[in-house]
């Protein structure tokens, strides 16, 4: 029996596809992304909305991670996510999760909110 997910709520996969290049300067920095793919997952925070101090001023930042059925997920560590109420969170971390007789049924995809510019 499958675990199940509680509360999914739909969420944005952008891939990342590849760093621009100049042919002259070399890699620019800028990173391109597929179209977005839409999934369901459920959301966990582990730290909502606290500020950590920048140099332009207090920065808020979410982490934490959502859990995800395997067969659903395609992304990596660096891809961005985003949920329809916030800004892109960028993929820190993929763990297997939910084990059972060796197999396991869920991914959890730790996240941190991608800092403003």
């Amino acid at each position: 029996m499958m675990p199940k997910i509680i509360h999914p709520v739909r969420i944005f996969l952008y891939k990342r596809v590849h760093t621009e290049i100049d042919n002259e300067l070399g890699p620019t920095g800028v990173i391109k992304f597929d179209e977005p793919i839409e999934l369901y997952g459920q959301v966990k925070y582990t730290n909502f909305e606290s500020l950590v101090p920048v140099g332009e001023g207090n920065d808020p930042l979410n982490s934490g991670h959502i859990v995800f059925y395997p067969e659903d997920f395609s992304g990596a560590v660096g891809d961005e996510l985003e949920l329809e109420d916030s800004s892109r969170l960028i993929i820190t971390e993929i763990r297997p999760a939910a084990h059972y007789h060796g197999k396991y049924y869920h991914l959890h995809v730790f996240f941190t909110r991608k800092r403003t510019q």
